[in-house]
């Protein structure tokens, strides 16, 4: 009764291999579940061949099944067991997927193991039989309908075991997927490489598509896992990516709001006692007290991780926000000032009005005594050499940049002031980029009338409050095309 002995403890033994294969394939990390599949994988087949050939011997079964594995392995090479695989799901579990030259190691292994395991059962069971052999038959009779319950109550286990874990790790994937997709749709125009957000979101429709697959048969342990981690490698990109901008952002922000808040600072302190309403320059003087508090609180954003992501967008739309909020500010209270200083719409106060600093200003070569904006000044004088060859005389200069000082006396008197000049503060003469010509005191004279045709191509001309029909004819007064006219 030496034959179904053998097949006895084999059974339970290939049983056992089957259970160690799913369960190194379920909890075992990608890495070792593929050595230990494949080694345990060649010691099954040893198995079986022992189970239905009892009588072949162990190393020619081992060898066999080696070169038999070997054989599947190469098959790999060409393109038969993806076919099989692609019309038979659980193919992949007996012909695999990629072809891997170290695996045929593994197969020896198994191979090897598997003989082993062959070997002890028949050695084993031949001696008990030959001591034991009436004892043995009786217990036959019981030990084989034990030994089939008891490989079916493994293989329901493991079968049950095997779907409770593909199926938490389809739950956890699930979760995943939902994150991710929040992920996706928050960073919608937020990132600085949109291809982060093709690549998450190719990731989150091939998660989709494998968890509408069926478990087991096509996703077996650990796929959903694999797709978990690439769609959170993706997420994390999106979100460096989305820091990224975020920093760019705020930086440019900052720099934004640095001109900003220095001109409205500028303008705050000229206006300081002068007769202008109190609301536009106390609505300004907040504005810079939460335009600083703003840049405070950005303060630190290099070490932000991207976790931290929305709150650096959330800095940068401040700053954005508080430049604005400052710039509005500023043109209000310079509006006001306006209103309040100058008395006509095409007077235009400036702080810096009468101020320019002397580095800013250059002299008039053939009349230095009188000074322009060094910006405007060669095409003045570029214009004076075509005025030249044609009249055989420089431009008469009469007036060029004025101080404040300068423009107060042109003015005089506030209660009793010159009605051809502007206030100080109201004059283009103060900002260095206006010229009076003497001998130009009518407009129907040559000089005036080469002017009018040839100024502009120079970047010069006469403003329309100047002109003949204007609200003060001044055919003298010309000014360049970087004069300012309003906020």
């Amino acid at each position: 009764m030496g034959f179904p002995a053998r097949r006895a403890l084999t059974a339970p033994l290939a049983a056992v291999v089957v259970a160690g294969g799913l369960a190194a394939h379920a909890w075992l990390p990608s890495a070792a579940a593929g050595p230990v599949g494949d080694a345990l994988y060649a010691t099954l087949v040893v198995l079986l061949v022992a189970l239905v050939r009892p009588r072949t011997r162990t190393w020619v079964a081992a060898a066999v099944v080696w070169g038999i594995s070997a054989a599947v392995e190469a098959l790999q090479l060409t393109g038969l067991p993806a076919t099989v695989v692609a019309h038979v799901p659980l193919a992949r579990y007996a012909l695999g997927t990629t072809f891997a030259a170290v695996d045929l190691a593994w197969y020896a292994v198994g191979a090897a193991l598997g003989g082993l395991l062959v070997a002890f059962a028949r050695s084993d069971l031949d001696a008990i039989q030959v001591r034991h052999t009436r004892t043995a038959n009786r217990r036959h009779r019981v030990l084989v309908p034990a030994i089939v319950a008891g490989v079916l109550a493994v293989a329901v286990a493991v079968t049950g075991t095997l779907a409770w874990t593909v199926r938490g790790e389809a739950r956890d994937l699930r979760s995943t997927l939902g994150s991710a997709r929040t992920a996706l749709a928050q960073s919608k125009g937020q990132v600085a490489d949109d291809a982060t957000r093709t690549a998450l979101s190719a990731s989150i429709a091939a998660a989709e598509s494998l968890l509408r697959e069926t478990p087991i048969l096509q996703r077996g342990p650990h796929d959903a896992v694999r797709a978990g981690d690439l769609v959170t490698a993706d997420v994390d990109a999106v979100a460096a990516s989305r820091l990224t901008k975020a920093r760019s952002d705020a930086d440019a922000a900052l720099t934004a709001l640095t001109p900003v808040t220095a001109r409205a600072t500028q303008v705050l302190t000229a206006t300081d006692g002068l007769a202008v309403p109190a609301p536009p320059r106390t609505a300004l003087s907040t504005a810079l007290d939460a335009a600083k508090s703003a840049t405070a609180a950005a303060a630190g954003l290099d070490k932000a991780t991207p976790a931290q992501a929305a709150q650096v967008e959330e800095k940068a739309a401040d700053l954005t926000a508080a430049a604005r909020t400052v710039h509005q500010a500023t043109v209000a209270l310079l509006t006001a000032t306006d209103a309040a200083l100058c008395p006509y719409p095409d007077q235009v106060w400036f702080p810096e009005d009468g101020k320019i600093p002397d580095a800013d200003l250059a002299p008039i070569p053939w009349a230095p005594q009188f000074r322009l904006r060094k910006d405007v000044l060669p095409r003045f004088v570029a214009m004076d050499a075509a005025f030249k060859a044609q009249f055989g005389h420089d431009l008469v200069v009469n007036s060029a940049y004025r101080s404040v000082a300068d423009q107060q006396a042109v003015y005089g008197d506030p209660a009793h002031p010159n009605p051809e000049a502007a206030p100080p503060g109201c004059s283009n003469h103060g900002l260095g980029t206006a010229i009076d010509i003497k001998g130009i005191t009518t407009p129907d004279n040559a000089q005036y009338a080469w002017l009018a045709a040839h100024s502009q191509e120079y970047g010069w001309y006469h403003p329309a409050w100047a002109d003949p029909t204007g609200r003060l004819p001044e055919p003298w007064h010309w000014q360049a095309d970087e004069t300012p006219t309003g906020y």
